[in-house]
């Protein structure tokens, strides 16, 4: 049956020659849910799309996004003129930006489940970016997602693990993130009562720090508050060197671009782990859990550019974490990645003793079904590479168990950084010859190993699943 035709739609219609204003005819509920979708420069330049656009339509969004990166000339257009260039690094536009801020609060009307600030530090009146915090959180009882970022200034990044971040000090009210469900904050320095404002915070399930400065009780003090968080994610936060995470309810932690003297973990359930580049006495690295389903490690940021005042950091390796966390050197008695689905690891091939712990690991998981291994740009083979083997390097791989693992349950693999080195191809050979299982190899490689890629393709398969890409 066709939709009958509105009056709305028969004056679309009469258009002497014009298109026909389709978004005039959708009903205010769909308008408002794509509104709430666009970052506040958007919703202004959405203006010239329709006549109903330019009602207070946004006044009922469900989501504002205050991006200063983002708000550029267009944004003159809305109420008073004010022009906003691509870097906004001058007192009169930080106050302007402010000032449109407030006027955009205090004129929404509908109920807010989410809410992005994007700011310059310079320029802020004292305790703004509090009132803003204060104001949406208090005003919106509905709103559980909350994102600040604190963008020291356009156009470049701040230094990796800066001992003086440009950034905003925060004075919280007690409690006020206690209705939230999700929380970004990204350069800020916590003060001593921060872990007031976590008070009550049942509901809180994500919670991620990015460049802020806190002390080791500020930190304790959070994850004390937060006992029903899920996912816990750090990155390049600084002051404070001891870290334990004991949260009963969560299941992921991240951990990126930290300086740490110890790092204490003890969650039965936790689920999902990534270390990024930490720089911690690998016997001062303690994780406890029984139920960990993927793991990633890395250890060597290549696409990243470190300060020259960074190069002294040791960050842990993929060995280092391997040895500790199992009972490999036979000084823990629980293996956190017996249980494991899924591993990602920097890690060299050609470093047998490199090759000896992931060996290992293999041969102690027991349901391991993906695998992606990451080698070196640069060769380490040299840096710890005495071992006593009984037989020759060469043959390490085809003198290996086979493993339950690989014989049963592992199904993808993937290697990045192919050379079409002696151990690479031996490693997987093995994998080839073995793994009944296997679905897919990939091998990420350059064209100079074309020989060593077509003695792979020849060699017998020990699943009859399996396809080879080489890319």
């Amino acid at each position: 049956m066709s939709r009958p035709t509105t009056k709305r739609a028969m004056k679309g219609m009469k258009n002497n020659g014009e298109d026909e204003d389709l978004i005039s005819q959708l009903p205010d509920e769909v308008l408002c849910r794509i509104i709430s979708s666009l970052s506040i420069d958007e919703v202004v330049r959405t203006n010239i799309l329709s006549k109903r656009w330019r009602s207070p339509l946004w006044k009922y969004s469900s989501c504002l996004d205050f991006d200063v990166t983002r708000m550029t000339k267009p944004l003159s257009q809305f109420q008073n003129p004010v022009t906003f260039g691509l870097n906004l690094t001058t007192e009169e536009d930080a106050r302007r930006y402010g000032n449109l801020v407030n006027t955009m609060l205090n004129d929404h009307l509908g109920d807010l489940t989410s809410c992005r600030f994007r700011h310059f530090p310079q320029i802020l009146a004292p305790g703004e970016v509090e009132a803003w915090i204060n104001y949406v959180v208090q005003k919106n009882k509905t709103l559980n997602s909350l994102t600040l970022e604190c963008n020291p200034v356009i156009l470049e990044a701040l230094p990796i693990l800066s001992d003086t971040p440009h950034t905003v000090r925060l004075h919280l009210q007690p409690k006020i993130f206690s209705n939230l469900f999700y929380l970004d904050l990204t350069n800020y320095i916590f003060s001593g009562s921060a872990p007031s404002a976590f008070e009550g915070c049942t509901k809180l399930k994500i919670l991620k720090l990015k460049r802020v400065v806190m002390e080791e009780e500020t930190i304790k003090g959070i994850l004390d508050n937060c006992l029903g968080l899920e996912k816990l994610t750090l990155i390049e936060s600084i002051g404070f060197k001891k870290l334990k995470v004991q949260n009963p309810s969560l299941r992921s932690l991240e951990l990126r671009w930290m300086v740490l003297c110890e790092i204490d973990v003890s969650v039965e359930n936790l689920q999902f782990v990534v270390l990024d580049s930490l720089d911690c006495p690998e016997r001062n690295l303690k994780i406890h859990t029984l139920n960990l389903r993927t793991f990633c490690s890395r250890n060597r940021p290549s696409h990243l550019r470190i300060p020259s005042n960074l190069q002294q950091f040791c960050f842990l390796g993929t060995k280092e974490i391997f040895e500790n966390c199992s009972d490999l050197l036979g000084s823990h008695t629980t293996n956190i990645f017996r249980n494991l689905l899924t591993m990602v690891v920097d890690l060299d091939l050609n470093n047998i003793r490199e090759a000896l712990a992931l060996s290992f690991i293999l041969r102690s998981c027991l349901y391991l079904e993906a695998l992606e291994i990451a080698l070196p740009e640069q060769d380490s083979s040299g840096d710890y590479d005495e071992c006593a083997l009984t037989f020759p390097k060469s043959m390490f791989w085809d003198r290996r168990e086979m493993y339950n693992c690989i014989n049963h349950k592992l199904k993808f693999v993937t290697l990045k950084g192919f050379t079409g080195k002696e151990q690479e191809v031996k490693f997987v050979k093995h994998l080839i010859t073995r793994a009944t299982m296997m679905k897919k190899i990939t091998i990420f490689c350059n064209s100079s190993v074309m020989d060593e890629t077509t003695n792979l393709l020849s060699l017998p398969r020990a699943s009859i699943y399996l396809s080879i890409i080489f890319k």
